[in-house]
């Protein structure tokens, strides 16, 4: 994707107001994660939403890294191109609703929603090719390239979803630009297996759903060009029923000269010494806003 009229330097009066603007977010972003009032947390990232485009509007913002903005997470492309700002909102117990947008790098604000229709895609998240407009929903958390398959230069995305009172989901999404330079999430660009050692073509990303009590890795290798991700058993819960925990093997993806990425064993028996990732829980030492729990 070629992108015309990039961002110019930000200038000291454009960044000293985005510093303002971006305490003035972070005290809605607080108020969005930790309000008991379900009222009160919707009508922040509302207003979140709201003075987030008001930001962005200013001249050259893309060069303003938001780095300080706890509880929105904002990762830029390899390239520098466009950048994701991405966040949860806890509705209730069961569920959780994300929100989003992409920025393109360029001097007046060019910025596309990403509309979490997640709620419509449980049957088969794993095989559906989506847009900004009907998105999956997650937090991402890590961009990487992809390759090059039948054309297309793809990213991959690495995305978090809490999912619901029990379960939490980790994500590996496809992304790319279309002809008309508009995005799309999903390509089959794996080649997997299932438990029992059934090739898989169809997959368009990779979700893993997992227990709340569990921390489950997933990311890019850089030093093996490998994407790892740890592999899943079905065990028994306390009170009775079904659960999915990570059984300290990993799977292995490794890019092929089709474009696509190739599970070279179904699940290795290396057992790593610490998990090939930070294990990303934020109910865990953290919470969301990036305090120490306790604080």
């Amino acid at each position: 994707m070629t992108l015309v009229a990039q961002a110019g330097p930000l200038s000291e009066a454009n960044a000293a107001k985005l510093q303002k603007a971006q305490s003035e977010l972070l005290s809605l972003s607080y108020t969005m994660h930790t309000d008991s009032s379900e009222e009160a947390r919707f009508y922040a990232c509302k207003l979140l939403i709201k003075d987030l485009v008001g930001a962005l509007k200013t001249p050259n913002s893309f060069h303003f890294d938001f780095s300080d903005l706890k509880g929105v997470k904002v990762i830029m492309a390899p390239d520098s191109s466009f950048r994701f700002f991405t966040w949860e909102l806890h509705v209730n117990r069961e569920e959780y609703r994300h929100y989003g947008a992409i920025q393109y790098n360029t001097g007046e604000l060019k910025l596309l929603p990403l509309i979490d229709r997640g709620d419509q895609l449980r049957q088969n998240p794993e095989t559906a090719v989506t847009t900004n407009t009907n998105w999956l929903g997650y937090v991402i958390y890590d961009i990487v390239r992809g390759g090059t398959y039948e054309g297309k230069s793809y990213y991959f995305l690495f995305g978090y979803d809490r999912h619901a009172a029990l379960s939490r989901q980790k994500i590996l999404d496809v992304f790319y630009f279309d002809g008309a330079g508009m995005p799309v999430f999903g390509l089959p660009v794996f080649a997997v297996y299932t438990p029992e050692g059934h090739l898989l073509e169809d997959h368009t990303r990779l979700v893993l759903t997992y227990s709340a009590e569990a921390n489950v890795a997933m990311r890019f290798e850089a030093e093996t060009s490998r994407i790892v991700y740890e592999n899943l058993i079905i065990a028994q819960a306390p009170d009775g029923g079904p659960i999915s925990l990570p059984d300290g093997s990993y799977h292995a993806l490794e890019y092929g000269t089709d474009g696509r990425w190739h599970e070279v064993s179904k699940v290795f028996d290396h057992k790593y010494e610490k998990a090939p990732v930070e294990r990303v829980r934020p109910a865990a030492e953290r919470d969301i806003m990036g305090r120490t729990k306790g604080q």
